[in-house]
């Protein structure tokens, strides 16, 4: 009998214990895991987005020096006229560089900006098509809407680029009596909106009254209002805009920032 009570007792005191170790037990506690090293959780590095520019950085490396900028560059590339449009590429590797340039562009510069780079690159993605770029796809174009985005672009831009040396009009044009016997009817004050669109949106930031002087068939100079000497103009190339070539005709040696192939005579030149 007392063997019995023995075992009974150390059955309790056993069983008490275990309710008491499970009763010290912190609250909410976690298991330990199971043995082995834990498995570190998976992790993707974040894609590192370009450094966004201000608009005068974006838009010094656009304009480039001396009219060789990306922006002048991709605008070369596309010919409207006339209400068709075609594209003028050189080789496909400087065509592809040109494309991949100006994307790059658009990554880093201010918002709408990098908007307006982005239209402006079906010039540049068709051109390399035509070229036969490597991997090139043809996209829609829309000759407006690209104009439309070249211009914006070259208002925003203009007034970053920087100046060349102006240099006088030839011996020959520095009169407006020397310029009308070449150019029968010039010199002449214009509406600046009936001009082509590239001198029209470099000068715009540049006009006073919304008007131009018209110095030679495709090249205008900003009207003065006070300046009623229409022979003024000539002194200098600086400011300047408009045909490339019509531009070293009545100023020789001139730079390139301004000029533009393929600009004729607006809707109100002779």
């Amino acid at each position: 009998m007392k063997k019995a009570v023995s075992v009974s007792a150390l059955a309790l005191l056993l069983l008490t214990g275990c309710t008491a170790a499970a009763e010290a037990k912190p609250e909410g506690s976690v298991p330990p895991s199971p043995a082995g090293p834990a498995a570190a959780p998976a992790t993707s590095a974040a894609p590192q987005s370009p450094a966004q520019e201000t608009e005068e950085q974006s838009c010094t490396t656009l304009m480039g020096d001396g009219g060789s900028g990306p922006l002048y560059k991709s605008i070369q590339l596309v010919r409207i006229s006339d209400g068709t449009f075609s594209f003028q590429p050189s080789s496909p590797e400087n065509t592809e560089k040109l494309h991949k340039t100006v994307l790059a562009a658009a990554d880093t510069a201010p918002e709408d900006i990098g908007v307006l780079l982005t239209a402006l690159s079906a010039g540049t993605e068709n051109a390399l098509q035509v070229a036969g770029g490597k991997g090139s796809q043809p996209v829609n174009f829309d000759p407006f809407g690209w104009s439309d985005a070249a211009g914006q672009l070259l208002t925003r831009c203009a007034p970053y680029e920087a100046a060349s040396a102006g240099v006088p009009a030839a011996p020959d044009l520095g009169s407006p009596e020397a310029v009308g016997a070449r150019f029968p009817g010039y010199p002449l004050v214009v509406d600046a909106a009936s001009v082509d669109y590239r001198a029209g949106a470099w000068l715009e930031d540049k006009l006073a009254d919304g008007r131009v002087v018209a110095l030679a068939p495709g090249l205008y100079a900003p009207h003065d209002p006070n300046v009623t000497d229409l022979g003024a103009y000539y002194a200098s190339s600086d400011g300047v805009s408009g045909d490339t070539a019509m531009k070293q005709t009545v100023f020789p040696g001139s730079g390139a920032a301004g000029a533009f192939a393929g600009i004729t005579a607006g809707s109100q030149e002779p």
